[in-house]
């Protein structure tokens, strides 16, 4: 198929679209202006409608279940996500200055994010918990009882924090 041919076709489809868009607007025009009580009926049904399945968009708070147990002033192991991959030695988990960033793990020691670069393993102690997207304690502040970060304090995800 040739580019001019691929041209007609969308300038086809265009004026059809057009046509149908024209042919809508004016059966609903006519409606409003010899039926307003039903045009007007049909337009309030479609926001009550439109409401109704919009209403359940909320976002709620949900409860971890098992995958998070964590409890403040307990002590933990911090375990990297890439810890299998990239084997223990080599993992870190990123500790941040604010709760819950999601770009924890872009962070370098000299970033201004950055507190530092935890190896998979270090002992932390939970210091508060905070619920973060829609997942009840989903982030917390540690204090590092261990490794290169000893006495360091900062914030991570609970996802990265295990019992041992």
């Amino acid at each position: 198929m040739s580019t001019e041919e691929n041209k007609n076709k969308i300038n086809e489809g265009k004026e059809q679209a057009t046509k149908v868009l024209k042919d809508v607007i004016g059966k609903a025009n006519d409606l409003r202006t010899e039926k307003p009580a039903m045009f007007y009926g049909g337009v309030v049904a479609f926001l009550v409608l439109y409401m109704f399945v919009s209403s359940d968009r909320n976002p709620e708070i949900i409860d971890a279940g098992e995958g998070n147990n964590l409890k403040v002033g307990a002590t933990y192991f911090l375990k990297s996500p890439n810890a299998q991959t990239l084997g223990a030695e080599n993992a870190k988990t990123a500790i941040v200055k604010e709760p819950c960033v999601l770009t924890g793990w872009d962070r370098t020691e000299n970033d201004d994010l950055s507190v530092c670069q935890a190896v998979d393993g270090t002992q932390v102690n939970v210091l508060e918990l905070r619920d973060a997207f829609g997942v009840a304690n989903n982030c917390a502040r540690v204090l590092i009882e261990s490794g290169n970060c000893m006495s360091k304090e900062g914030w991570t995800l609970a996802s990265n924090i295990a019992e041992r």
